[in-house]
């Protein structure tokens, strides 16, 4: 396959991850990048050997070389510079959240025209077992599903001696919202995925938190105003009901689990490769024996889920193919985001 000429757009931590993905990748050649510090934009072309950099998002866009753009750029202004980026028929990868709001993410898909666009929120997905988890879904292995559930919190640490996270990180206006949209936006892609994009969510009801005054210091930024704890219920029109609860900084061990109960089987997947847990653990209801147990797999190979959604959306854009997770797909995601900031406002809950 012929590789896509592609630039990044932002030259931060994850541009950073997305320039060493994209060198690795055989189907992609790495032409430019940009960023408003050009000397972060010119150190990483050093790094990676990129031939041009770009002190604006418009000057790469311009390159006519240039087929695709990463945008690795914070969620409050990525949309104005991905619609520049599809006027001037450029394909386009969004970082994940894809966009501040669904009204935001519809105003893509409209100026789409036939383009590829595809959402890093896929990441997980491309992690060991989680095609072998779908297919036990679709092969009817589970039965009937009636719960999937993540519950992924992470504990407060020791109070760190570096300045604050940057302002963008835990914030309504810059990033669409908090850890709920930094982490949740993964566990639904993922969940969603591995059982087959199924699940219609129809009615959600969710409580959001801020983190706690005392623990602010050093760990948000001062002008941070979204969550850092999450917990959502999403009744599907099937009966089934997805429960979300994300939260870091918490008071509160460390606690990852995504699962899924059918009613004649479950699921329990080891998303991350955290410690020494198998990425799947199949159990089994039998009316003789009771449960049985088999592990699916039983551990972590080789980590892709930084290069493989650059190489998917490369791949997407030659075959015409969808990407793993295109803006439709995303577009779910983004209403239960948006549904969970509603219902937690509103305390009530929300139809989709």
């Amino acid at each position: 396959m012929k590789p896509v000429k592609i630039g990044i757009i932002g030259c931060g931590v994850i541009g950073s991850v997305h320039a060493s993905s994209a060198v690795d990748v055989p189907d992609v050649e790495l032409v430019a990048l940009a960023d408003m510090n050009l000397e972060a934009a010119n150190a990483l072309a050093q790094k990676h050997n990129v031939p041009r950099t770009y002190a604006s998002a418009e000057a790469l866009i311009a390159d006519d070389e240039i087929e695709a753009v990463i945008l690795a750029l914070i969620t409050g202004i990525r949309t104005p510079i991905a619609l520049q980026a599809l006027a001037a028929g450029k394909h386009v990868l969004l970082e994940k959240p894809p966009a501040l709001n669904a009204d935001d993410l519809c105003t893509v898909i409209a100026a789409q025209n036939g383009l590829t666009v595809g959402c890093c929120s896929s990441r997980m997905t491309f992690l060991d077992g989680a095609e072998q988890a779908a297919a036990i879904v679709a092969a009817g292995r589970l039965g009937a599903i009636r719960v999937v559930r993540c519950r992924g919190l992470s504990q407060v640490k020791v109070r760190p001696d570096n300045p604050a996270p940057p302002p963008w990180r835990v914030s309504h206006g810059m990033n669409g919202g908090g850890y709920m949209v930094n982490w949740g936006v993964y566990d639904l892609n993922y969940l969603m995925h591995v059982t087959g994009w199924q699940l219609e969510p129809q009615t959600v009801l969710a409580q959001i938190w801020e983190i706690a005054a005392d623990l602010r210091d050093g760990r948000v930024h001062p002008a941070s105003d979204a969550e850092n704890h999450a917990i959502v219920m999403i009744r599907c029109a099937g009966g089934e009901v997805l429960t979300l609860e994300r939260g870091e900084t918490m008071s509160i061990r460390d606690d990852l689990a995504w699962e899924l109960t059918g009613e004649l089987g479950s699921l329990r997947l080891n998303m991350l490769p955290y410690g020494e847990a198998p990425p799947i653990i199949h159990d089994q209801a039998d009316t003789d024996v009771g449960l049985t147990t088999n592990i699916v797999l039983d551990r972590h190979g080789t980590d892709v889920q930084n290069s493989m959604p650059v190489r998917d959306f490369a791949q997407s854009i030659r075959t015409g193919a969808q990407p793993r997770t295109n803006l439709e797909r995303a577009l779910i995601i983004q209403r239960i985001l948006d549904a969970v900031y509603a219902s937690a406002a509103s305390g009530t809950a929300v139809q989709l």
